[in-house]
């Protein structure tokens, strides 16, 4: 049996990308609670003085009206809820904002629900826009295993992908073919790439998987075991979507303008900087 569309809908969206169609149409790609994502056209969304224009920007959280045809929808209405002006305004805000909407819509799916995952875009959208700098990435990595966790990709960090034996609170290795954390007794097992998972890395992953993005933003971490979480979880989402997220280019090369130190390079072992995480 199929089931017909409304020709009119009314939707809560955030636009997580958006291109020029034609000399002044815009096309939008949104992520919605309901119908998870979808694209639309927004006609003379380009010219000077649109009732549209203004409240179809990048990172816009709007309500919509949307009408149906037999291709692309169209937006007959837009109204802003939030516009998040402070990332706009703000390159490095702006540069994580782009990356948190990319991996929105990777894992989105057109036509299925998405409720859990567009909450968790809006709200960390919003408490992106007011953190303090220094915060950010810790709010990045706990949106990143939020989002695994959403869609039942989150990396095994409690046991040996492998054996399922109990991790030792030692170093150890972390495969993301394997999904995991890789105990000693595994790590010559398979010949896919493995990764160094310090004690403190381990740690610090465990701590913002359970925890909230409060308690996330307040913690403290040395800027070794900073480079080498957020390596982890890179290498994880890359083999989760089999592709690389297009945005971290850019937001690596603002934080590099910025003087934020980038994720540990390929193959490299973790440095002996101070390290300072969660315990237990």
């Amino acid at each position: 049996m199929t089931t017909t569309r409304p020709r009119f809908y009314t939707t809560e969206a955030v636009v997580v990308r958006m291109s020029d169609l034609g000399e002044a149409d815009r096309l939008l790609v949104l992520l919605t609670p309901g119908r998870g994502l979808m694209r639309a056209t927004a006609r003379s969304a380009r010219k000077p003085g649109s009732k549209l224009g203004g409240h179809l920007d990048l990172l816009c959280h709007v309500s919509i009206s949307i009408s149906t045809g037999r291709g692309l929808d169209t937006v007959s209405q837009a109204d802003t809820l939030e516009g998040f002006r402070g990332l706009r305004d703000d390159l490095g805000r702006l540069s994580r904002g782009l990356y948190l909407a990319e991996l929105a819509e990777r894992f989105a799916v057109e036509e299925a629900a998405s409720h859990g995952p567009f909450r968790l875009l809006v709200d960390t959208l919003r408490t992106l826009e007011k953190l303090p700098a220094d915060a950010a990435d810790s709010l990045l990595r706990w949106y990143e295993l939020r989002m695994l966790g959403q869609h039942g990709f989150a990396p095994q960090l409690q046991r040996c992908v492998d054996c399922e034996s109990a991790l030792e609170q030692k170093d150890h290795v972390y495969s993301a073919a394997r999904g995991g954390i890789v105990c000693p007794n595994c790590r010559t097992r398979g010949d896919d790439p493995l990764l160094p998972a310090p004690v403190t890395v381990i740690k610090i992953l465990r701590f913002l998987g359970r925890a909230t993005w409060p308690e996330a933003i307040g913690l403290k971490v040395g800027d070794d075991d900073r480079r080498m979480v957020e390596r982890v979880l890179r290498s994880h989402l890359h083999y989760v979507l089999d592709r690389d997220v297009k945005s971290t280019g850019f937001l690596d090369e603002v934080r590099k303008r910025l003087g934020v130190a980038e994720a540990a390079p390929e193959g490299d072992p973790p440095g002996d900087g101070a390290r300072t995480g969660p315990q237990g």
